[in-house]
């Protein structure tokens, strides 16, 4: 990770942590200003495609689909804001260790998304297969890229399919 990235996550974690300090702010208000606040300027450069697509979304690239966290990342860093609180802890590299690690994304339906969060991200319980990306035929692997995956993750370009199947998609 570069230097640059460091220090503007860094700069982050202290937003985060200096509002989880005010009064009436809880744990998950904090946490929000990352999520809902600041991801959009750093996600590019730390969200990544794990190579998994639920079965339901690889069968029809063309239904609404979402990028799913399936390590629970509002969960995950409301808890991480918690314990930081809690232990008087100052630690901007264990956010951006679990950040990175929270960023990396399966491609699911909407439907399985909602499945997952009420699951806790529990893919049994929500009937979510997944399967490998190099399964998919090329078509759809195309449609996929496009529509998900193309500007919206750091490692895009490893999924990215032959240039010929694009054009079709």
């Amino acid at each position: 990770m570069d230097t640059k990235l460091t220090d503007e996550l860094t700069f982050i974690y202290e937003q985060v942590m200096w509002l989880a300090h005010k009064p009436n702010v809880t744990p998950s208000m904090a946490r929000a200003w990352y999520t809902h606040v600041c991801a959009g300027r750093v996600k590019m450069r730390i969200r990544s495609f794990t190579g998994s697509v639920s079965a339901a979304a690889a069968a029809d690239p063309t239904q609404t689909l979402r990028l799913e966290h399936f390590l629970r990342i509002q969960t995950r860093l409301t808890q991480f804001v918690k314990a930081h609180i809690k232990e008087g802890k100052t630690d901007p590299a264990d956010f951006i260790r679990l950040l990175v690690e929270c960023e990396r994304v399966h491609i699911v339906t909407f439907q399985e998304n909602y499945d997952a969060l009420k699951a806790k991200g529990d893919y049994l319980a929500a009937c979510i297969t997944l399967v490998p990306w190099q399964s998919l035929p090329v078509d759809h692997q195309a449609k996929l890229w496009v529509k998900m995956l193309r500007g919206r993750v750091s490692n895009a370009r490893a999924f990215q399919p032959q240039p010929s199947a694009i054009s079709v998609a």
